[in-house]
């Protein structure tokens, strides 16, 4: 009998440029890897990296990306389709429906 993939949530709060921004990018990868279910969510500075190429490479393996959209608008930044923006609302479901929940600060 197959067993269910687990579900990782990550929060990201910091800018593309961070070095746990990337330790984030790379938590995810080892999930996908694994055949976990991840789902990321970008908040504050971290809606910055929402169209990062990286970022963008791990939604094409099955990464689920969603964005903070208030934290975008702040910052003038323009909703597109490289992810699915909400609230903090969007941001309890996924604490609340993985497995395992991280957050990078």
């Amino acid at each position: 009998m197959a067993q269910e993939p687990r579900k990782l949530g990550i929060l990201l709060s910091v800018a593309p440029d961070h070095p746990n921004f990337l330790h984030g990018l790379q938590l995810a990868t080892a999930a996908l890897n694994a055949r976990d279910e991840v789902y990321l969510y970008c908040l504050d500075e971290a809606v910055r990296g929402v169209e990062d190429e990286r970022l963008q490479a791990l939604k094409a393996h099955g990464l689920r990306l969603f964005a903070c959209a208030f934290a975008a608008q702040r910052r003038k930044l323009p909703q597109t389709e490289s992810a699915l923006y909400g609230g903090l609302t969007l941001l309890n479901d996924v604490m609340g429906t993985t497995d395992r929940f991280v957050s990078f600060n």
